[in-house]
């Protein structure tokens, strides 16, 4: 499983790897580059985090909170049952990393600037 150590403006760190880029994070603890909408959480994100059949999405929407989520990306949510929990950056770090060490199946993308 993943863990973030930390993040800053435009960067964030996962096992020891700084990333200076938005990311994803699988149920695995994999990390990709985060492609799709920059202020907005889109569907084909959705599907791409679905792959691990993660209980929770968790969405780190950058340092003031600019990433929204897209309507078809909730509802693609729901359809599933997964449930999409929204936060800055910092504050979904720590709960992505609460829910992990509980031993959830989380997923999760962060936005690393605004």
């Amino acid at each position: 499983m993943g863990k973030i150590e930390n993040s800053g403006f435009g960067s964030i760190v996962i096992n020891g790897k700084r990333y200076c880029h938005d990311v994803w994070v699988f149920t695995d603890g994999s990390v990709e580059k985060r492609r799709g909408g920059n202020h907005t959480f889109l569907a084909e994100e959705i599907q791409n985090l679905l792959k691990g059949n993660p209980e929770i999405i968790i969405v780190g929407a950058g340092t003031s909170s600019c990433v929204g989520i897209g309507k078809e990306a909730g509802q693609l949510a729901e359809n599933k049952n997964i449930k999409i929990e929204r936060a800055a950056t910092p504050k979904a770090i720590e709960t992505y990393n609460q829910l992990v060490s509980e031993g959830m199946k989380v997923a999760a993308a962060f936005h690393v600037t605004c």
